[in-house]
């Protein structure tokens, strides 16, 4: 049985680098893509969570400039209480600012485990854990138990820039796209975080840890893609079916309305297929980022137009999508784009 007992009790925000925490799980790590869903303010500030639930990535966020080594140890206070939980806690990430000069052996490191810290630092790190521990827990820790523990946190350092951990979704190389765009996606992703932080799950217990679902919790994987297309073409795509691009409609004048609505199902059904499978998401980016560009170098053409232009760049388009299919999603780029004054 687990007790959440450390989520927030009061309205609060989520801050920048909690985001980051949760953006880092997403997409930086070589395990990444074995995360499916990420627990917000449950277990800890963010929890990956593979599909089965039967391994955990627990992270604690602490946005706090010029932290201590004591300190440090103090704030792992609930990474160490779910390593002596019988959860499947498998990873323990402590995600920080960078740290003061003097206190780790390799100072260009952004990821690293205790033996990066000086050995006078990795004391005051462990002094930190148990000062805490006895604290909370009115009794002194196992220090065995502690010993285990600490070579097994993993340090972060959360740097990159807010617009860096969201273009790392898809990995967008072009420099069409302002920064600004990626920025409202970070900060649109950080009020749904908080949104989430504000549902009090305080004093509640589960009996495993599949059971997280039922708090209404959790992001999914497949949140920050759908988000990214969205934000692209101004509206919730897979919930719209009647939202049909201008552009668009020269496309499928001929169809009665009905068969038009089958059509546009049929293509939301083709892109879904492909953005949510995760053999096909990496050519999916690709393939976007590439349609991204001739649209803007294009902007003045029709969608079917641009689509020709789109051929002669040799790119993989995913074979489940037909050429209507191209061409809608041109349109809602074009239109998408246009309305947001260039994005």
């Amino acid at each position: 049985m687990y007790e959440f007992k450390t989520t927030e009790q009061n309205n609060t925000k989520a801050n920048d680098y909690e985001t980051k925490a949760l953006l880092y799980l997403l997409s930086y790590r070589k395990d990444s893509r074995s995360i499916q869903t990420f627990a917000i303010d449950c277990f800890n500030d963010v929890t990956g969570c593979n599909r089965q639930y039967s391994m955990l990535w627990d992270v604690q966020s602490k946005n706090e400039q010029s932290l201590t080594p004591r300190k440090i140890g103090k704030y792992l206070i609930t990474l160490f209480l779910n390593f002596q939980h019988d959860f499947p806690f498998e990873h323990f990430i402590f995600f920080m600012p960078k740290l003061t000069e003097g206190y780790l052996q390799n100072e260009n490191l952004k990821t690293f485990d205790l033996s990066n810290f000086k050995e006078k630092q990795s004391s005051k790190i462990k002094e930190g854990l148990i000062a805490e521990y006895q604290r909370r827990q009115k009794q002194s820790p196992d220090e065995t138990q502690i010993d285990s523990f600490l070579p097994q946190v993993l340090f972060v350092l959360g740097e990159d820039s807010k617009i860096d951990y969201v273009k790392k979704i898809t990995n967008f190389k072009t420099q069409i796209i302002q920064d600004k765009f990626f920025e409202s996606i970070f900060n649109e992703i950080r009020d749904k975080q908080t949104a989430f932080k504000n549902i009090s799950i305080h004093n509640s217990r589960i009996e495993n840890a599949s059971e997280v679902v039922a708090t209404n919790k959790l992001f999914k994987r497949t949140d920050f893609d759908t988000l990214i297309i969205n934000r692209f073409i101004g509206f919730d795509l897979f919930k719209n079916l009647n939202n049909i691009p201008l552009s668009f409609r020269d496309s499928i004048k001929d169809f009665e309305l009905e068969e038009c609505k089958d059509i546009i199902q049929n293509m939301h059904s083709e892109i879904a297929r492909v953005l949510f499978d995760k053999n096909n998401k990496r050519l999916f980016w690709l393939f976007f980022e590439e349609l991204i560009i001739t649209v803007k170098n294009n902007i003045n053409l029709s969608p079917t137009d641009i689509r020709q232009v789109f051929l002669t760049n040799n790119v993989n388009v995913p074979s489940e999508f037909t050429e209507l299919t191209v061409v809608y999603l041109i349109a809602l780029i074009k239109d998408g784009w246009q309305s947001e004054e260039g994005l």
